[in-house]
């Protein structure tokens, strides 16, 4: 049987840093993404309690549609800022 993301995050973690009180942090790269979770373990049931989980540092790729409408005006930003090193260097 397969782990699921966030029992491969907690059970076979890259990192694991103690929070105290039973409390843990968890890293762990999976595909192109890096997870963080906090988790507590829970003595009773045997079992984790994950508290949070989150993407740490990476943004999701851009809407086909918002690179077409900036498209204008990221060309006009390239062509300035293109002609203001040339001047610079004539300057």
């Amino acid at each position: 049987m397969e782990l699921c993301g966030i029992e491969k995050l907690v059970l076979n973690p890259d990192k694991k840093i103690s929070l105290g009180q039973n409390k843990f942090k968890f890293l762990k790269k999976i595909g192109d993404r890096r997870y963080q979770a906090i988790a507590s373990y829970l003595p009773k049931e045997n079992n984790w309690l994950v508290i949070s989980v989150w993407v740490r540092g990476e943004d999701d790729r851009v809407p086909l549609i918002w690179q077409i409408i900036t498209l204008p005006f990221r060309l006009l930003w390239w062509i300035l800022k293109f002609i203001w090193q040339i001047i610079a260097k004539i300057a």
